[in-house]
């Protein structure tokens, strides 16, 4: 992964042996203000990124 101030390039081989990648460019984002870190499980956490940004949690894939 390398990143910049506005962008992430994520790369990787692929099963063709092929250097593979996806970048992401800053287009907006921000801060959710939160209590206590500790209070919250990973799953919570994914809860509330998914509803603040308005994504649909069926459809989409989590990395962890």
């Amino acid at each position: 992964m390398i990143t910049t101030a506005d962008t992430a390039v994520v790369g990787f081989i692929n099963s063709n042996m092929e250097l593979e990648y996806t970048e992401y460019r800053a287009y907006d984002g921000g801060f959710i203000e939160l209590d206590d870190i500790n209070k919250y499980t990973k799953e919570e956490l994914i809860d509330i990124l998914v509803s603040f940004v308005n994504l649909n949690k069926e459809e989409i894939e989590i990395l962890t």
